[in-house]
């Protein structure tokens, strides 16, 4: 794998079609576990909503606690060592699943879960963007995205389908071979170069601080969705949870595809602005839902938002920071994902629990309002002016490159 792309300007090579394909496969076998996973600590663990939430906070914690080093590693190591070690974890942690007679236990094995994907993500997200030429940068975070959500909305097919005709361990086993063979794939990749890179203060990007603050609060609603969305549905007499997520899933693919130039043609503030604003209603119009029909209207328009504000936002993340600092970026911006996936299903199983589940889409939906004119009034005026902390002189970064084979 070339150290960048700017001498190219194609995006859809050979290389870049393995990435998103592996992404995909990777997220089916994330997604299969996500209408299954909530019934399992419900049905078989006898617990209730906060538990849930407790579940779902701890995979997302997990991945928190090791981005610093994911996005170190991926500098210095390349990317390939992310994908390859991250999706061998996620593997046996699925199969550890099968012991889960506990909560204690299907704690244990989320949180070895949640460190495998996130260095999963962040391998095959900083390789797009290294195989992707400058000017297209938000275009190939589209595509990457788009192979995620496509995993995630066939994954719950799959995961229903596996658990009506066998059984939760089906699930488990069935995802974890699916994360072996996304892992297989990224063998196929040339091997990447990383270089030595020792930054004063942490190992945490500035350039990612804000759109990362921006990103974790605008998805709260998209979060609470994956998270409660099964025990909602059933409450408003929808029957087939699969359908939602298809449709939450389906809709995020189309306007990727459909809008993938969106991101670089627009600008990251007014792209965020549009998703940020469709994430308000969205969720505001599930939290007020009588009716299955109004799930599926909010869905839609949560959608819709979720496709347009990563993008969006990884660009503005990303833009004149050098090829060797990517996977720290990326890292960094994907952890404020990471602490809104841990803190929401908490804050949200709280309420979900006190209050009813409108109540909790609600307040995602007032969550995505401040994360707007956080947008708008906080981080826009720094990317106007072009002013980075990377670039102050508050941060001394040396590098030495470092030659590896292959």
């Amino acid at each position: 794998m070339t150290t960048d792309a700017a001498a190219t300007s194609t995006l859809f090579s050979r290389d870049f079609r393995l990435v998103v394909s592996g992404s995909c496969l990777f997220f089916v076998g994330f997604g299969a576990s996500l209408p299954v996973l909530p019934r399992f600590v419900v049905d078989e663990l006898g617990r209730g909503d906060v538990a849930v939430g407790l579940v779902f906070a701890v995979y997302a914690l997990a991945a928190v606690v090791v981005r610093p080093l994911i996005g170190h590693l991926g500098d210095r190591s390349g990317r390939r060592v992310l994908v390859l070690g991250g999706a061998v974890l996620t593997a046996v942690a699925l199969i550890g699943h099968l012991a889960a007679t506990s909560l204690a236990v299907i704690v244990l094995v989320r949180i070895l879960a949640g460190a495998g994907q996130a260095a999963v993500i962040v391998g095959f997200a900083t390789m797009a963007l290294d195989l992707a030429p400058p000017h297209r940068h938000g275009e190939a975070a589209s595509y990457v995205m788009v192979a995620t959500q496509v995993g995630i909305g066939l994954g719950p097919l799959v995961g229903e389908t596996l658990l009506r005709l066998g059984s939760y361990a089906t699930v488990w086993v069935a995802a974890a071979v699916g994360s072996l063979v996304a892992g297989a794939l990224a063998l196929a990749l040339p091997r990447d170069r990383g270089s030595a890179v020792l930054v004063a203060r942490g190992l945490f990007h500035p350039a990612a601080w804000r759109p990362g603050i921006v990103l974790g609060l605008g998805v709260l609603g998209f979060i609470g969705f994956l998270a409660f969305v099964p025990l909602y549905a059933a409450e408003l007499g929808v029957e087939r949870v699969a359908l939602l997520f298809l449709v939450c899933s389906g809709t995020i693919a189309v306007v990727r595809m459909v809008g993938a130039k969106l991101p670089d043609r627009l600008g990251a503030v007014p792209g965020a602005s549009m998703a940020l604003a469709l994430l308000a209603v969205g969720a505001t119009t599930i939290g007020l839902a009588s009716a299955g029909w109004m799930l599926f209207v909010g869905t839609l328009l949560l959608a819709a938002g979720t496709a347009v504000v990563a993008p969006s936002l990884v660009l503005a993340a990303v833009q004149g920071v050098p090829h060797d600092e990517r996977a720290r970026v990326m890292a960094t911006i994907t952890m404020f994902l990471d602490i809104a996936s841990a803190a929401g299903p908490a804050v949200l199983g709280v309420v979900a629990s006190a209050a009813g589940y409108g109540p909790t889409f609600l307040l995602a939906g007032a969550s995505a309002t401040v994360a707007l004119v956080l947008l708008r009034w906080w981080l826009a005026p720094r990317l106007r002016t072009g002013t980075r902390a990377a670039s102050t002189g508050r941060f001394r970064v040396i590098r030495t490159r470092v030659a590896r084979p292959g």
